[in-house]
C-alpha cells in the first residue's frame, strides 16, 4: 500500500535522507524467531522486510542502531509491568546471554551481543557505523544515551522498523517525536500493525513509508 497521500510533509517534518539513521527495535530471537521463547506474531513475515530495509541503509553507509531489551536473570530490570509475569515464568525472554537475547541471525551483522557492555550503557559496534544499544524500558529514547549519540553524529530523521508496533516501535516513536526528530515508519517492516495506529502517527507528522518509497529516498535518481 502506498500511504504518501496520507502523509503530513512539511518543512518540518520531511525527512533528510542525507543525515537520517535507523532503528531496529526488538529484533531478537525469542520475539522474532519461531523457536524463541515469546515469538511476536507475525514475525516470519516481517522479519524478511526489516532485513531488506537493514540492508539498504547498509549499502547507503548510514547509521544503523539495533535497540534491544536485556532482562537480568533476577528480574531486577524488569518493567514493573512484566515483572510479576518474569518472576513467575511466564515471561521469561530476552533473558541477557541467552541465545533468545541475540539478534535474529537474518537482521545481525554476524557479532554477538555483549550483555555486560550493553547493560552498562555503552553501544557495541557490530559492523562500521552499525551499532547495538540496550533500552531498560518500552521506548529507544527512554533512559539511554540515543538521543546524545545521534546528535554526535549529526543525524536529526529516524527511520523505524521493528517488534512491535503497539509497544516498543510506538513508544520510539513518540520519543522521537518528542525530541522534535523527523520520523519515518515501514509498516511492512514491523509486526502487529494497525491501520488506525498508522493514521495516529501521520497525525503527529510520521511520514509512512514502503519500501519502493524508502529506497526512493536513499538512493533518488
Amino acid at each position: 500500500m502506498d500511504y504518501r497521500s496520507n502523509n503530513l510533509v512539511t518543512p518540518y517534518t520531511e525527512l533528510h535522507p542525507e543525515s537520517c539513521a535507523l532503528l531496529v527495535v526488538d529484533t531478537q530471537n525469542d520475539y522474532g524467531s519461531p523457536r524463541g521463547a515469546k515469538p511476536v506474531r507475525g514475525s516470519e513475515e516481517s522479519i524478511p522486510r526489516i532485513v531488506e530495509v537493514v540492508e539498504l541503509f547498509r549499502r547507503a553507509k548510514k547509521p544503523i542502531v539495533h535497540v534491544v531489551r536485556l532482562y537480568k536473570p533476577d528480574g531486577s530490570n524488569v518493567d514493573p509491568c512484566r515483572r510479576w509475569q518474569f518472576e513467575r515464568g511466564e515471561m521469561r525472554a530476552v533473558v541477557a546471554g541467552t541465545w533468545g537475547s541475540q539478534l535474529v541471525e537474518a537482521v545481525s551483522p554476524g557479532v554477538e551481543l555483549d550483555a555486560k557492555w550493553l547493560l552498562a550503557g555503552n553501544f557495541q559496534e557490530l559492523a562500521p557505523g552499525e551499532y547495538a544499544m540496550y533500552k531498560p524500558r518500552f521506548g529507544a529514547f527512554s533512559r539511554t544515551p540515543l538521543h546524545a549519540f545521534l546528535q554526535e553524529r549529526g543525524v536529526d530523521s529516524v527511520i523505524i522498523v521493528g517488534i512491535t508496533f503497539p509497544n516498543c516501535v510506538l513508544a520510539t516513536q513518540l520519543g522521537a517525536t518528542d525530541l522534535d526528530y523527523r520520523v519515518g515508519l515501514v509498516p511492512e517492516a514491523c509486526t502487529e500493525v494497525s491501520e488506525e495506529g498508522l493514521l495516529h502517527m501521520q497525525n503527529k507528522g510520521v511520514q509512512i513509508l514502503g519500501l519502493e518509497y524508502l529506497r526512493e529516498i536513499l538512493f533518488p535518481r
